[in-house]
């Protein structure tokens, strides 16, 4: 077609110039006869007079040669023109070859093609040092495994971030997070979608883990090697991996678009910045654009830091762990073997955990472990008093000093260390300190996005089945869901993320599941002292406690011992209680005021249970769900009590 067009372009004026000598031709012969004719017929140019027929002879000869040579020239030029066609199609696929081979890793596509790249029509006129064009068939996966292999070797380490891959410019499943809810969803969608392709795109340079044996199991390997390996021996024994999966579990991200089977592929490094939901597109802290069908907002939360901190200058800010991540581990680590004191502020499940790791460590090294919180105890606004000040004793028996009821009121540096003041005039120098005040949901997306956050406890609203919009889910700490039991509510613990996850996966694929279940944590002070819960602990809330004398098996490492997991959601998630029954003959509860071994904690709210603590009690929490699902009142909690079997021996 474009050739056509080219020679009808050369041949035009050609044929124009012709007519127009004929034109010409004709009235000048008509002039010399003395008349102006104005049509001569064809036979007067070879029999008319003499003189003027003669002329029109020679004109008609010379408009017959033209003529002629135009169309001797324009089969030359289509034949050289479709010669030079084939020379240039044979000298693209040698090029392509070769650069398949041995392009330079300068020369990796850092960007994906345009999704309407491969439809166009006519192949562009490659140079010869750029890649091969986005129309141009994919070398064979050999020759592109040595590519990519060449290319990661060459590339430099200095700069900021190296040269990606081809990204692929569409995913079915777009999963935004690389946490415990993403890799939930992940697993759901395959196991529902065998054939699907899900991308993860996570901010952080591993792949999907579980959080909490950083503040747990992996402060009490015996492996010095444990920062670099993130193996970890659980309370029963059994050793395991920080990681969901081996590497080898997923594909990678350029190879998801032709993964015939489909797959889980992650991206590593990488920030989603903004979300247009009405293209159906997001776009990455490069630049990069990435299509999707179905995507699930899985960000989980940023942690908190004190104000006095943050105003306080670079120096304490170097000096000050936000506890979240691997990086955040492995450099509390580092420092926990290289300072002298080191000062936990907050009183929750995590510093209380730190503080209790930390505190085992100081009988070691010689570590100074300081513990401050505004409350009277740890633990003090999900436990009642009593039970608070028992677990504040056992945290000092770690080895750790506890500081209660202190407000920070500034930070400085000074003399190579850190001074921290109280409220109340109390002085406190340290080299070190882990700020664990608390999680702040990560709704980075909502304003491009225009999704709704809820003012009262943060995090994306969302319906009954984690949709934030028609085609966008959210899951774990970032979802602000309605418990149709305890209200709307934001939950920050692994079950929650895992059980949100998988349902959120589930409805990505068509399920159209409400979320009705009751999500538990726990939490272990070291291998003897752990405790479960569900529901809305909250100490403001009345209580009503039933304890009975503890045994050996009543601890943590008992409890991973009879389930086998340390991660202990993984096996009772699954499990239900069809009925709440309590045993044949029940022995009479026990009330021990001053050891609190093991017990069950009520949490009422109109004389309604909505919360439920089960302090040493392992594989109970069916029952306790059930118990809050059912929404009851009880007459006496005692008896409720004997249904989680804790005066058995």
């Amino acid at each position: 077609m474009l050739t056509c067009r080219t020679v009808w372009r050369k041949l035009a004026p050609l044929g124009r110039a012709s007519a127009t000598a004929c034109r010409q031709s004709v009235r000048r012969a008509g002039l010399n006869n003395a008349r102006t004719p104005l049509c001569v017929p064809v036979a007067h140019m070879s029999t008319g007079p003499a003189g003027g027929g003669g002329d029109n002879l020679k004109y008609a000869l010379l408009v017959g040669a033209a003529f002629a040579g135009g169309l001797t020239y324009a089969v030359l030029t289509l034949r050289g023109d479709q010669d030079r066609y084939l020379e240039r199609m044979a000298d693209i696929s040698s090029r392509r070859q070769i650069s398949t081979v041995k392009q330079p890793a300068t020369q990796t596509l850092t960007e994906p093609p345009a999704a309407g790249a491969a439809e166009t029509a006519a192949p562009p006129e490659p140079k010869p040092e750029a890649p091969p064009s986005p129309e141009e068939p994919s070398p064979p996966p050999e020759v592109a495994g040595a590519e990519a292999a060449t290319s990661s070797e060459a590339a430099p380490a200095a700069d900021a971030k190296p040269a990606s891959p081809t990204l692929p410019s569409h995913a079915p499943y777009l999963l935004i997070g690389g946490g415990t809810a993403s890799f939930a969803a992940a697993r759901s969608i395959r196991a529902r979608d065998p054939g699907a392709k899900v991308l993860i795109v996570t901010d952080e340079p591993n792949l999907p883990y579980m959080r909490p044996p950083l503040s747990k199991e992996l402060w009490f390997s015996d492996d010095p090697s444990v920062t670099e390996t993130l193996r970890f021996k659980q309370w029963n024994g059994k050793e395991r991996s920080i990681y969901f999966q081996p590497a080898s579990f997923y594909i990678d991200a350029e190879d998801l678009k032709s993964a015939e089977n489909g797959g889980v592929a992650v991206l590593t490094n990488r920030k989603v910045v903004h979300m247009d939901v009405r293209g159906n597109k997001v776009k990455l802290d490069d630049d990069t654009e990435i299509s999707y069908d179905k995507c699930l907002i899985a960000t989980g939360g940023i942690p908190r830091n004190l104000q006095v901190i943050e105003r306080a200058g670079e120096e304490v800010m170097k000096r000050t762990t936000l506890f979240r991540k691997i990086e955040d581990f492995k450099s509390l680590d580092k420092v926990s073997r290289s300072m002298q004191s080191i000062t936990i502020i907050g009183g929750g499940f995590l510093g209380s955990e730190l503080a209790c790791a930390l505190g085992r460590r100081s009988t070691e090294t010689g570590l100074e472990v300081i513990q401050m919180f505004p409350e009277k105890g740890n633990m003090g606004k999900v436990l009642p008093e009593y039970l608070s000040n028992w677990t504040t004793e056992k945290v000092k028996k770690e080895g750790v000093k506890i500081i209660s009821e202190a407000l920070v009121k500034s930070v400085s540096y000074k003399d190579d260390k850190l001074e921290i003041k109280l409220k109340d005039g109390r002085l406190v120098k340290t080299d070190h300190i882990v700020a664990a005040v608390g999680l702040e949901p990560n709704v980075d997306l909502a304003k491009s996005a225009g999704l709704e956050v809820d003012s009262d406890f943060g995090g994306y609203r969302v319906n009954a089945e984690l949709q934030a919009r028609s085609n966008i889910w959210v899951a774990g700490d970032a979802a602000c869901f309605y418990d149709i039991r305890l209200g709307r509510r934001r939950v920050e613990h692994h079950d929650h993320a895992v059980v949100s996850g998988r349902l959120a996966g589930e409805n990505m694929t068509g399920a159209s599941k409400p979320y009705w279940h009751q999500s538990m944590f726990w939490s272990d002070l070291g291998p003897d002292v752990g405790y479960e819960a569900i529901g809305i602990v909250d100490s403001s809330l009345p209580t009503v406690g039933v304890f009975a004398k503890a045994t050996a098996k009543d601890t943590p490492k008992a409890a991973t011992e009879e389930s086998g997991t340390g991660i202990r959601s993984e096996s009772e998630t699954e499990d239900t209680a069809s009925s709440a029954v309590a045993p044949a003959a029940p022995a009479p509860a026990v009330e021990n005021k001053d050891e609190y071994g093991k017990g069950v904690i009520f949490y009422l709210r109109d004389k309604v249970v909505v919360g439920i603590i089960l302090w040493n009690v392992f594989n109970r929490m069916p029952i306790a769900r059930k118990i809050i699902k059912d929404g009851e009142e009880h007459a006496d909690l005692n008896e409720v009590a004997k249904l989680f079997n804790i005066h058995e021996d």
